[in-house]
């Protein structure tokens, strides 16, 4: 990648992607599992019939009509799931939020060993290209984002060489008092290097902190993914948990449902105490558009809510949802709580909550997987909480830690689909499956949402 041509703006040019720059060293060196690169290659028609064989009730019609759904906002995504079972062992995978504009190619290892760059060119070749040829404008191609450096660089690099030009990657902060960035009555400019303003035809937007703070509704720029897909509910959880209930009343009748812990929304910083006795001493509290692990608490006893009600604010509304248990209690009501399955004990019988990060984009074929890793919690489900710790050392499995200095992220958690890691997790084909179609059916809900919205 050439020097920054002017603040904040690099010019990347066609041959500059370098693998050990885009991806987590141990993913360099990592094999993927067979049996994930079996799951990534299944057609439509093969995941259909075997949920169906799954789920009986589910119609294979309008499983097929989600699939092959064709999103015209949220056309990229990322579903965050984890792995639960009941007190009768019927194991799910929750849906906890989706991500508009994620993370994930560092953590997944090479499907094709041919294809240096991996995911990151079947997103650039398979969805953004053909929504760059079907909007004919002019102007330059650029990638905005405001962390992640390590995947965006290679995404700009990508569309440098799928492109055959130069790529205009500038680093758009919501505190930046001169961007590089901005919009002319709707349409994208970015800084060039005689501090001229150029018109940008189509950007990849990796920008996420408070997207709606610098992004346009109905941008005359192509973007990947648009505002629209942030507020209709990839960006907010609060947005998103509605788009979800009206799915499942839509298609009630087609058998197929988006599954989530029972949630709370728009609750007042005073109904906290109540909701959380409700639930049965346990609760997630979240602010609806905090992302990477911020703005999220989990809450196991009246100690911990204690301590956790002087950080929110109280003019704030919040979403409250029920907490998914490290073990199994007959205190509990059966019928509504869920326990995580957690990873394969180790040699000292330690079993960890984890999470499933799947992200999928859209293609001329319909909605695809595109990437997929776990992130594990820092302490077992399966030993005593010490009295000094937080119960998010045993529920959290983010791995972004946000500093002075910026992003960071404990990747020493990281779960890679790989020949040596996926094992622990206990996961078969059948639950990949099951998780991809939660994370399309999610999709599809948000899309939609974005359409009633904003059309």
């Amino acid at each position: 990648m050439k020097l920054s041509i002017s603040k904040n703006v690099h010019l990347v040019e066609p041959g500059d992607f370098e693998a050990t720059d885009h991806w987590y060293p141990r993913v360099l060196n990592s094999n993927i599992h067979p049996l994930v690169s079996y799951f990534l290659n299944l057609s439509h028609e093969q995941m259909i019939e075997r949920y169906h064989r799954l789920h009986p009730s589910a119609d294979p019609a309008e499983l097929e009509k989600i699939l092959k759904y064709q999103p015209k906002y949220f056309r990229w995504a990322g579903t965050d799931m984890m792995h639960v079972t009941n007190h009768e062992g019927y194991r799910k995978l929750a849906i906890i939020e989706t991500n508009s504009c994620p993370s994930g190619q560092k953590s997944m290892p090479l499907l094709d060993l041919n294809v240096e760059q991996g995911g990151y060119r079947r997103l650039i070749e398979n969805t953004f290209k053909p929504m760059v040829e079907a909007h004919q404008e002019d102007g330059v191609l650029a990638v905005a984002y405001d962390k992640n450096p390590m995947e965006n660089i290679g995404y700009a690099a990508t569309v440098a060489d799928v492109f055959e030009e130069e790529v205009y990657l500038a680093k758009f902060d919501k505190d930046d008092q001169d961007p590089p960035v901005k919009f002319i009555d709707g349409k994208m400019h970015v800084r060039d290097s005689g501090e001229n303003w150029q018109p940008v035809r189509a950007a990849f937007r990796y920008v996420t902190q408070e997207p709606w703070n610098r992004l346009p509704k109905h941008s005359k720029t192509l973007l990947l993914n648009p505002i629209e897909a942030c507020l209709a509910g990839g960006r907010n959880k609060e947005v998103a948990s509605r788009a979800y209930d009206k799915f499942n009343e839509d298609f009630q009748e087609a058998g197929l449902s988006i599954f989530t812990p029972t949630t709370y929304r728009n609750v007042a910083f005073d109904q906290l105490e109540e909701h959380f006795k409700a639930l049965g001493g346990g609760m997630v509290i979240k602010v609806p558009d905090s992302n990477a692990g911020q703005g999220v608490y989990t809450v196991i006893s009246d100690k911990e809510l204690k301590e956790t009600l002087p950080k929110l604010n109280k003019n704030d509304l919040y979403l409250v949802q029920q907490l998914i248990h490290s073990n199994y209690s007959r205190g509990f009501d059966p019928k509504k709580t869920w326990y995580h399955v957690g990873t394969i004990p180790d040699t000292k019988g330690r079993s960890y909550a984890f999470d499933l990060r799947l992200m999928m984009h859209a293609t001329q074929e319909g909605l695809r997987p595109l990437a997929i890793y776990s992130r594990r919690s820092r302490f077992p489900l399966n030993q005593p909480l010490p009295e000094n710790m937080n119960s998010w050392e045993v529920y959290g499995t983010n791995l972004s830690v946000k500093g002075e200095d910026g992003w960071t992220y404990a990747d020493e958690r990281l779960m890679l689909f790989d020949i040596r890691n996926f094992g622990l997790l206990g996961l078969g084909i059948d639950e990949l499956i099951k998780g991809f179609v939660q994370s399309c059916m999610a999709v599809y809900a948000i899309d939609q949402n974005a359409i009633s919205l904003f059309d």
